[in-house]
């Protein structure tokens, strides 16, 4: 005789199998953003991208634990690792991390270079379920809209400038030129031209046309507010900014002999390295007008990432070690930090 199921057995497996299957497919949903959404600033992701406050934590590539992924509160306080990958052009936004991975270490540095450990990454803000985008080398990565755009890698051009989207596809080729994507406002991104005079260039992300913003030889690019900060080359590499509406020129620091390397907007406040005389050479700090020049520390600066309370930076010489400053109060004590 055969066994026969009871009907509310029967009912309640189904209702069982139909929520997995809810939950399952709520999980694989990808979560879009709105089409203005950038996932870091663009001093940021110039310096390497290891740094990027969203809604009052900071994720970041912990340097005391071999540039792992992990998050803070903007205070410093409460940090914990979110993943095993170690990470560089952090993007953070709506549901999700956007990151580059390295997976750095002194014992696999032969491999780095042929590609084995580099990729375009997604995982959800608590680190867990990390999807490839991308896997092969690539540069500066950064988010507009709903959509990823980073430098490419392959066999027959070095680094090309590459979009796709936030869920894996769509990968398209927009330039063999290795633009970088760094500075992303309101749906446009703009960039120094590394190729012939250098002119600050702006991409429309709509019409994916490609047009000249300012004839000039620069470097380091970045409109913020009604201005285009970079480096000029062509003037000894003097920090300057260009006002866009009647396209006159500031110079914000330049010093005869000495020379602006690597700079940070953010707020009413820029982080600028400068190069040159051994009693010059160090991170100083200044208004976005020039203006209230402080010297922050003396030596070969690196890594130079800002959020809303701290600036962060490194030592060229021992990356392993971390240091803050304030990044607008007008105390300038720098402080060593270590994150467990």
């Amino acid at each position: 005789m055969k066994k026969v199921i009871p009907i509310s057995i029967v009912s309640v497996i189904a209702i069982v199998i139909a929520v997995l299957v809810i939950i399952s497919y709520r999980n694989s949903r990808i979560v879009y953003n709105n089409d203005n959404a950038v996932g870091n600033t663009a001093g940021n992701l110039n310096n390497g991208g290891l740094f990027c406050e969203y809604n009052g934590r900071i994720y970041f590539a912990n340097p005391y634990d071999d540039n792992k992924l992990y998050v803070m509160d903007s205070d410093c306080s409460n940090a914990k690792k979110l993943n095993d990958d170690s990470v560089a052009s952090l993007n953070v936004c709506g549901n999700y991390i956007y990151y580059v991975k390295n997976n750095f270490k002194q014992s696999t540095i032969g491999t780095i270079f042929r590609g084995q450990l580099f990729g375009v990454y997604r995982c959800n803000l608590d680190g867990s379920s990390p999807k490839t985008l991308y896997n092969q080398i690539s540069g500066i990565i950064a988010l507009c809209g709903n959509s990823l755009y980073y430098q490419h890698y392959s066999d027959t051009t070095p680094l090309a400038f590459h979009k796709i989207d936030i869920a894996g596809k769509e990968d398209t080729k927009i330039s063999d030129t290795p633009y970088s994507p760094a500075c992303v406002q309101n749906g446009t991104i703009y960039f120094s031209d590394p190729n012939g005079k250098h002119n600050i260039l702006r991409f429309d992300t709509e019409s994916g046309n490609t047009s000249v913003l300012y004839d000039c030889n620069s470097y380091l690019a970045d409109v913020e507010n009604g201005y285009a900060y970079y480096i000029d080359l062509s003037k000894n590499y003097s920090l300057v900014r260009l006002n866009l509406s009647n396209k006159t020129v500031e110079l914000l620091y330049g010093s005869t002999g000495n020379k602006v390397i690597n700079y940070n907007l953010y707020g009413n406040k820029i982080f600028f390295q400068v190069e040159g005389d051994p009693s010059v050479t160090g991170l100083y700090r200044m208004n976005i007008d020039g203006t209230q020049i402080e010297s922050i520390a003396m030596g070969n600066i690196t890594n130079i990432h800002c959020t809303s309370r701290y600036t962060f930076f490194q030592y060229y010489e021992n990356q392993g070690i971390l240091y803050r400053v304030n990044t607008s109060a007008p105390d300038t004590t720098v402080e060593q930090i270590t994150v467990k």
